[in-house]
C-alpha cells in the first residue's frame, strides 16, 4: 500500500520545483483540499496560484489540467473544467469529483490521483508543471451473508507487457448452495470501457503501470461478491 503524505504540492517531473518568485523564475503551486476523500462522488477543491518572475500575481494566464494515476494518464473521477484562466489574484479554482464506485470495488487499494496543472500562455509555457495529490479510497468491505457467492479469477500471462492480450478466467467463482451466478462485472483498472459480461474476459493494456483489476459476481437472488488482482504491466 502506498503511503500518502499530507502535503499536496509536488513537482510533476524530475526537475527541481519552483518554490517561489525570483528574478529568473516563475512560481506555480497547486493544492487540493481535502486531499483524502472517498470514491462516492465526494468533492475536493483544486487551487492553483501563479506568480510572475517579480513575485506578482499573473492574471489572465490559461492553464491546462489533466489526471494521472500510477504514472498513467487515466481519468479517475472528473474535473469541473480542464481549461481555466488565472484571475486578478493569479489564482484559479477547479473542483475534482471522485468516481462513485460500487460495492464490487470494496476493499481494493486506494488510488493516488495526481491533478496536474501546466501554464500554456505566452512566456509562461516554460513554467514547470505542478500537481496536487489526492488519496481516493474505495467503499469499505461489507459483511457478507451466508448466501453470498465467492468471486475468484486468474489471468495469463502472469507478467504481461504493453499490448499483450491477457486472458482472464472467472470459472472458479462459486455460488452459495442452491444459488446460481447470473452476471459478472469486469473492470480492468485503466479507465477504458469494456463489454465483458461472462465468466471469461480478455484485455490488453496500452501503457505500462500498476493496475487494479476487479471482478464482481452476482447470483439470481441479487447476492454479490468481488475480488481483485494487482496487475503490473511492463514496457
Amino acid at each position: 500500500m502506498l503511503g500518502f503524505a499530507g502535503c499536496t504540492i509536488h513537482p510533476a517531473d524530475s526537475a527541481p520545483p519552483l518554490t517561489g518568485p525570483s528574478g529568473l523564475a516563475r512560481s506555480l503551486t497547486v493544492t487540493a483540499a481535502p486531499d483524502n476523500i472517498t470514491a462516492d462522488g465526494s468533492q475536493a477543491t483544486i487551487t492553483v496560484s501563479l506568480r510572475d518572475s517579480n513575485g506578482d500575481p499573473a492574471s489572465g494566464i490559461p492553464l491546462r489540467l489533466s489526471m494521472t494515476v500510477g504514472g498513467s494518464a487515466v481519468d479517475f473521477g472528473s474535473l469541473s473544467s480542464r481549461s481555466v484562466y488565472t484571475d486578478s489574484t493569479g489564482k484559479a479554482v477547479v473542483a475534482y469529483y471522485s468516481p462513485v464506485l460500487t460495492g464490487f470495488f470494496a476493499g481494493t487499494p486506494a488510488k493516488e490521483v495526481w491533478v496536474e496543472v501546466e501554464a500554456v500562455g505566452g512566456n509562461y509555457e516554460t513554467t514547470v508543471p505542478q500537481h496536487a495529490t489526492l488519496k481516493v479510497t474505495p467503499p469499505p468491505v461489507p459483511v457478507l451473508g451466508v448466501d453470498a457467492p465467492i468471486a475468484a479469477v486468474t489471468y495469463l500471462p502472469s507478467s504481461p507487457k504493453v499490448g499483450d492480450n491477457l486472458i482472464f478466467d472467472a470459472t472458479g467463482s462459486q455460488p452459495a448452495a442452491g444459488h446460481t451466478i447470473v452476471s459478472y462485472f469486469w473492470d480492468f483498472g485503466d479507465g477504458r470501457p469494456n463489454d465483458e459480461h461472462g465468466d471469461d474476459a480478455s484485455h490488453a493494456y496500452a501503457a505500462a503501470g500498476q493496475y487494479t483489476m476487479v471482478l464482481g459476481v452476482t447470483d439470481e437472488a441479487g447476492h454479490s461478491a468481488s475480488t481483485f488482482k494487482t496487475i503490473i504491466v511492463s514496457k
